[in-house]
């Protein structure tokens, strides 16, 4: 899987998920787009599927819903590549160096 195959199913995946991910955190559309910077619309158009879930969001995102075991283990029983995503950060870190 390509960078770009691997960002497009990371983001589809969280955007199926948004909804659930941010009841679980019991955080409204409005907290969530306070939390990451952006809009209660942004929020609303990317779980209704009229949004794009850009990169920095997911990363973002993706940060937020790490801090709760429970959510972290839901993550691991949906769609989402954690290897292929692991595989690209430690190939991020390895460029770093």
């Amino acid at each position: 899987m390509n960078n770009n195959e691997l960002f497009e199913k990371c983001t589809e995946c969280l955007k199926k998920e948004l909804p659930v991910l941010r009841k679980m955190a019991g955080l409204t559309q409005k907290d969530l787009g306070e939390i990451l910077g952006v809009s209660r619309q942004t929020i609303t158009n990317i779980e209704n599927g009229t949004g794009k879930l850009k990169w920095s969001l997911f990363l973002a995102a993706m940060f937020i819903f790490s801090l709760e075991h429970n959510i972290s283990e839901y993550l691991k029983n949906t769609d989402m590549p954690y290897s292929q995503l692991k595989e690209w950060l430690n190939e991020k870190r390895k460029e770093e160096k």
